[in-house]
């Protein structure tokens, strides 16, 4: 655990709105939920659906992100002269492996999926320019993209990035084996590379290592290597965010890797001390409670007003202090009033119950019987259909209270509540 300080930063170069070209785009996730692109002050998302930059319909790759990949693969060439030059675009495709005539192009790419392949203006180009935008963050390369950094921090920066040019990037080269060679064995997969067969060659791993083009994949992500650019690091390759996490720890919030002398760490991940705050209000968790969701902290107030669950009960939302029952995808709170038959009312706490369209029995023969008990106020309606499965067994799930690390007591009728932990400093 990292526990260096507490100097905050929120400040930073922010693009002016008309400055940037993805202002308005629509979110590929959130479809007409989103307004449009709108970038937060100092996170790398949009301050309107929270997602990054790169789930946008980004038409283009941004003239930012060129400029410093022209420079990473130049800085390249100049340690090395196994690589070549960086490809370049052409009528059919809006990026091509360089140096390959078009049938070998053509070969190259019908190894990948038909969805990955960058046809000019298809999901492939859309995919491609996604994979650029994460792959290769330009925060993790140039001062002027990052927020709020200390000369200490830019000298740091600078001497991080030259080193990974220098030791660790490079560039896949394609070639065709000659069919007089018997091949060679693919990195990745263990299997056979024939002769006649396409390969994609790094030289950082030594003159014999070579891929399938499907096979060439960071070993983090799993996703193919964008424009063949990836690090080399204690014999795998890696895209150029995953590299950099494997050398310095990168702030959940900003997304930057952490030069500063302090930071935080909790549940296994880093934060600027700064940006450990509510991901919905922005509240400094720091000495308070907080729930985790989907590796973003939150504090408890708007957790439960965006993400608690409702009593299929009584209808009211359950605090993160009451204990609840959980039975695919319904709820209740955890006490007699609510978690009981619907037909007779008998407490169902720590007994068997059967579920049947979106309501529980203490017995067959209620579930079989006349209507159910007429509902408590703000009782909602579910139709879960029915369940034909032996009586279920039933386990509390409690939340945890301050300064525990458990969250709930596992059971075949269970989910597990949310997690709550102490700050850790």
């Amino acid at each position: 655990m990292f526990a260096r300080g507490s100097r905050r930063r929120r400040s930073g170069r922010v693009p002016p709105e008309a400055e940037d070209p993805d202002r308005g785009q629509p979110c590929n996730s959130c479809r007409e939920q989103c307004p449009g692109f709108l970038l937060h002050g100092w996170r790398k998302i949009c301050q309107h659906c929270k997602c990054p930059r790169e789930e946008h319909a980004v038409h283009a790759v941004p003239v930012d992100l060129e400029r410093i990949m022209c420079r990473l693969i130049s800085d390249f060439q100049r340690h090395s002269i196994s690589d070549d030059d960086s490809g370049c675009a052409s009528e059919e495709y809006a990026w091509v492996p360089p140096g390959l005539k078009p049938e070998q192009v053509y070969q190259f790419f019908s190894c990948l999926p038909e969805d990955k392949v960058p046809y000019v203006n298809s999901p492939g180009e859309k995919y491609r320019i996604k994979q650029l935008l994460h792959q290769l963050p330009p925060h993790d390369s140039e001062a002027q993209y990052c927020t709020a950094l200390e000369e200490e921090e830019k000298k740091e920066l600078r001497a991080f990035s030259q080193q990974r040019k220098r030791e660790n990037l490079g560039r896949g080269t394609v070639r065709i084996f000659p069919v007089t060679i018997t091949g060679a064995i693919c990195e990745e997969c263990g299997k056979q590379i024939g002769g006649g067969d396409i390969a994609v060659f790094a030289s950082r791993a030594g003159l014999g290592a070579c891929w399938h083009p499907q096979c060439f994949v960071c070993s983090t992500c799993r996703e193919l290597l964008v424009d063949l650019i990836y690090f080399y690091h204690a014999g795998k390759v890696y895209c150029g965010r995953h590299h950099a996490e494997r050398l310095r720890p990168r702030c959940q919030a900003c997304d930057e890797i952490i030069f500063s002398p302090e930071c935080t760490e909790a549940e296994g991940r880093h934060w600027h001390m700064g940006h450990f705050c509510c991901f919905e209000c922005e509240a400094s968790l720091g000495g308070q409670r907080y729930v985790m969701r989907q590796s973003r902290p939150h504090c408890c107030a708007c957790y439960e007003a965006r993400h608690a669950e409702y009593c299929d009960g009584c209808g009211e939302h359950i605090g993160l202090d009451q204990g609840q029952m959980a039975y695919e995808g319904q709820h209740w709170h955890a006490s007699d009033r609510c978690f009981c038959c619907s037909r007779c009312g008998r407490a169902l706490l720590g007994r068997p119950f059967l579920p049947r369209r979106g309501l529980i029995f203490c017995s067959r023969a209620c579930s079989l019987g006349s209507e159910p008990k007429a509902p408590g106020p703000g009782r909602r309606s579910w139709s879960a259909g029915t369940v034909s499965t032996p009586l279920a067994a039933s386990t509390a799930s409690f939340s945890a209270a301050e300064g525990a690390s458990d969250t709930s007591t596992k059971g075949t009728s269970t989910e597990p509540a949310p997690a709550l932990f102490p700050y850790l400093s």
